[in-house]
């Protein structure tokens, strides 16, 4: 299949005031557990001007019922298609309607309809390629930057797909403390579906870092990057945003370090949320059950495990330990530091 403009962005060497600037790729993917800072870091990248995010999660291209069971033959074009003109068009969720009629126009999105069924059977992967750049690549330009990011929880779990369709992305995976992760979908869920309890909570965030893993294995090293959000907001945004922006090929600038310094802090980021409300000895518990799941991940090889353990050791230790914060792992599983 011929690559589309948006595959091929163009790539500017300096602004328009002469300042050098970088290459990103045409799509960054930015997943966790959910409940893991995704959305908040997704919203630091698109304050740079040649960065733009789409605002929800976009899911077609990494659910079940999308891309990965449709590319696999477990879901038929029809029922693809159904889903894609139903929920993932427009679809009710969490007491309001949510999709991507809020924001992409309903004739493009007829139109990238109706050039993916014309050519999905004789090119699957083709087909599923260009509806994805068809349907989103409009904001980019709107925006007048050069490339998507999107925010979709699943991104890390499904890279087996997104790999194979989108050689040219780059992954990032936003890790939280899963104490607080749990807490917080728990309250989401408002008892109402899995996880109902904190302990179901854990056991859902373990079981969801799992999946992720064996996901992002499919991703080449030099794409991967690893953030912990617990210590990205210690280590601040003079030395934290460095790393980031290098690893998506762009320069810091005044707009991410606002937003990092108005909108990225601990209480912001409801840290040590899951203590609220609990009795010194359902916290402890609860503190033990959740340590217990780091040594599990740790001794199965679970990449992250490393700056969740970083995290963990820093809070048992009340809040004295000084040790610079471990925030970032490469796609090869080593530390990586924010070279200043």
């Amino acid at each position: 299949m011929a690559d589309t403009p948006a595959t091929q962005p163009h790539q500017r060497s300096h602004d328009s005031g002469g300042r050098p600037v970088g290459h990103p790729p045409p799509i960054l993917f930015v997943g966790g557990t959910g409940r893991s800072g995704t959305h908040v870091l997704a919203k630091l990248l698109a304050r740079h001007p040649r960065l733009a995010m789409f605002p929800i999660e976009v899911r077609f291209h990494v659910e079940e019922s999308g891309f990965p069971g449709l590319l696999a033959g477990r879901v038929t074009k029809q029922q693809f298609v159904r889903r894609l003109r139903g929920f993932w068009w427009k679809g009710f969720q969490t007491q309001r309607m949510r999709g991507l009629y809020r924001f992409v126009p309903a004739d493009a999105f007829e139109r990238a309809v109706a050039s993916f069924e014309e050519s999905f059977d004789s090119d699957p992967e083709g087909a599923c390629r260009k509806l994805f750049y068809d349907v989103l690549w409009e904001r980019v330009e709107r925006s007048g930057a050069d490339a998507l990011v999107e925010q979709s929880c699943d991104t890390i779990a499904q890279a087996p797909t997104l790999v194979r369709l989108f050689g040219e992305a780059k992954f990032i995976h936003v890790v939280r403390d899963g104490r607080d992760a749990s807490a917080s979908r728990v309250t989401q869920t408002k008892g109402l579906i899995y996880p109902r309890t904190r302990r179901q909570g854990l056991e859902w965030w373990e079981g969801r870092l799992r999946a992720i893993d064996e996901g992002a294995r499919a991703i080449p090293a030099e794409r991967l990057l690893t953030v912990s959000l617990d210590e990205l907001l210690l280590l601040g945004p003079r030395r934290g945003l460095k790393h980031i922006c290098r690893f998506e090929g762009v320069y810091v600038n005044r707009k991410m370090k606002q937003f990092f310094n108005r909108r990225m802090s601990s209480e912001l980021a409801n840290a040590e949320r899951w203590r609220r409300g609990l009795s010194d000895r359902r916290a402890a518990s609860l503190e033990r059950l959740y340590a217990e799941a780091i040594d599990r991940l740790e001794a199965d090889g679970v990449g992250c495990a490393l700056l969740l353990r970083r995290t963990l050791e820093r809070s048992q230790a009340a809040r004295a330990d000084r040790s610079r914060p471990l925030a970032f792992l490469g796609g090869d599983g080593k530390p990586v530091g924010a070279r200043i």
